[in-house]
């Protein structure tokens, strides 16, 4: 007998064979059925991604793009940028630190922001005071934090370095900033 409920071929099963799904045996007499409709595995994705061109490209973190929106200064080299970093810290007396480096894709290599040392860098550490005695020399944070900042870009092309500059500050610079900075 042929049990349709559990897939079971017997020799009491001895009809012809025909597509029904209790008769396992249906399945090896009629030849197999070939969809030609699966796409092939090979061309996947290929029809789709379009080679991106760094140097040309408008896309989203391109030089291109950055250049238009709000990248205005431009160095050679990070070599350069270094100067300029050392030369502004210098003539302000404000300390700018490394906040924040992102690794980026096929548009740009490394996207790197440096914020004021009176904003701080890291946020707030889970440091507990032993004591309650008062330092000599204030912290150089600020609550409300400083705005100021310096974001730069490189890219996989070339060797400029672009980048925008917040000058703002939220505190005094110059002399009075001195004793809130490392030398």
């Amino acid at each position: 007998m042929c049990r349709g409920d559990a897939f079971r071929w017997d020799a009491s099963c001895l009809h012809p064979p025909i597509d029904l799904p209790c008769c396992p045996m249906s399945s090896i007499t009629s030849p197999p059925i070939v969809r030609d409709d699966t796409p092939d595995l090979s061309q996947i994705g290929q029809a789709r991604a379009i080679p991106i061109d760094p140097a040309t490209s408008r896309l989203l973190g391109s030089i291109t793009y950055d250049r238009e929106h709000g990248f205005n200064l431009e160095w050679d080299s990070k070599e350069a940028f270094k100067d300029w970093l050392d030369n502004e810290q210098t003539t302000q007396s404000i300390e700018l630190r490394p906040s924040k480096i992102e690794h980026g894709s096929a548009l740009y290599t490394t996207n790197q922001i440096f914020r004021c040392a009176r904003n701080g860098t890291g946020g707030l550490k889970p440091y507990q005071k032993k004591t309650t005695r008062e330092r000599k020399i204030k912290s150089k944070r600020i609550a409300s934090g400083c705005p100021c900042l310096v974001q730069i870009k490189t890219y996989p092309h070339t060797g400029i370095v672009l980048g925008k500059y917040i000058s703002n500050h939220s505190h005094a610079i110059g002399m009075e900033n001195l004793k809130f900075i490392q030398m």
